[in-house]
This record gives structure tokens, sequence and C-alpha cells, in this order.
């Protein structure tokens, strides 16, 4: 299961609250990216922020693996997440007169 965590800064807190910790923190999101447990990773484009795409179990086994992190420990962040799964096929909402086979590209001439 996928799940989509994302963080906000708690009242107070800044860039400068942070940034003594951040190094701490990268390592600890990249030793997980290296075992596939982090897959995606996002700086927040609508305020300070990271967004997480786990590769986990359930969302607990996420929201441990936050608990973890040195930013979360010192108290500075609070988490939100989103499970997500694959909608069911998409084929299967189609008319069947519909052509999805391959290639599924036909931008492109040649």
């Amino acid at each position: 299961m996928k799940v989509i965590a994302y963080d906000r800064f708690r009242p107070g807190v800044t860039m400068d609250t942070i940034t003594p910790l951040l190094s701490k923190e990268v390592a600890n999101v990249w030793r997980l990216w290296k075992l596939g447990v982090v897959r995606e990773n996002y700086a927040r484009a609508d305020e300070p922020g990271v967004v997480i795409v786990f590769e986990v179990d359930s969302v607990d086994d996420a929201r441990r693996y936050v608990d973890d992190f040195p930013l979360s420990k010192a108290g500075y962040l609070e988490w939100f997440y989103l499970p997500v799964e694959a909608p069911l096929p998409l084929e299967s909402l189609m008319d069947p007169s519909v052509d999805v086979a391959e290639p599924y590209d036909r931008t492109t001439t040649g």
C-alpha cells in the first residue's frame, strides 16, 4: 500500500528552528529510500514542509517511521496521512469498442 504523508510546521516553528536537525532528517529519509520504504519525496510548493510517499502495509507503519524522524521527535511537525491504492481497472468502465490495446501513446507519428 502507498501512504502519502505530508507535514505542517507547528505554530512558532520556522526554518531557523529546524535547520540544526535537517541533515539528520534528510539522512533518515535517504536510508528509508534506499530500503524501498520511501518511494517519493517532495518539498511542498504551498508552504514549508515535505510530502513523502511510503510503500508500507498500513498507515500505522508510515506513522511509526515518521515518529522516528528527528523533527518529529523534537515536536516541530504535525503529520497527515492519506492511504491510497490503485483504482479498479479503468478498462472495465469503458465501452468495449474503445481501443485500449498497445501502443498506448498514439500522439507520435511513424
